[in-house]
């Protein structure tokens, strides 16, 4: 059985773990809401929701490789609802996952509508080599 919840400081390890071992390399602020995907026996999934120079930024969407394609990020994304309708959000997501995203009212926004600092971003992914497009949910 997989529960759904709010990160706690005891999940702090677990949290950096999966991150690592998923590649994900940024760091989770202390102001970040993260939210987690547990077994009894350990963390399978998290996703953060941080604010970021006055935005809200989805962020860190990540499952354990031996339980994806299970519903976690799903159940994950849905669990981030009620935080998504306080303000408009934005995510960086690589683009396979578009659709994804468009459940939890995300749509493709073009980099010359997002705030500078999400542009900056979204530029040095792609410099990377890296798949992603800009999205946009309005508040609501």
């Amino acid at each position: 059985m997989i529960e759904l919840g709010i990160a706690m400081p005891r999940d702090a390890a677990a949290l950096a773990r999966l991150y690592r071992d998923a590649g994900y390399g940024a760091a989770v602020g202390a102001e970040d809401t993260v939210l987690v995907a547990k077994t009894a026996a350990s963390l399978v999934g998290a996703v953060r929701l941080c604010r970021e120079e006055g935005v809200l930024v989805l962020r860190g969407m990540q499952v354990r490789r031996d339980v994806q394609r299970q519903g976690i990020g799903s159940r994950l994304l849905a669990t981030c609802l009620p935080y998504l309708a306080r303000a408009e959000a934005f995510c960086l997501p690589y683009a396979h996952l578009e659709g994804f995203y468009a459940t939890a009212g995300f749509m493709p926004a073009d980099s010359a509508a997002l705030p500078a600092f999400l542009a900056d971003r979204l530029a040095t992914y792609r410099a990377r080599g890296q798949g992603v497009i800009a999205m946009r949910r309005p508040a609501g």
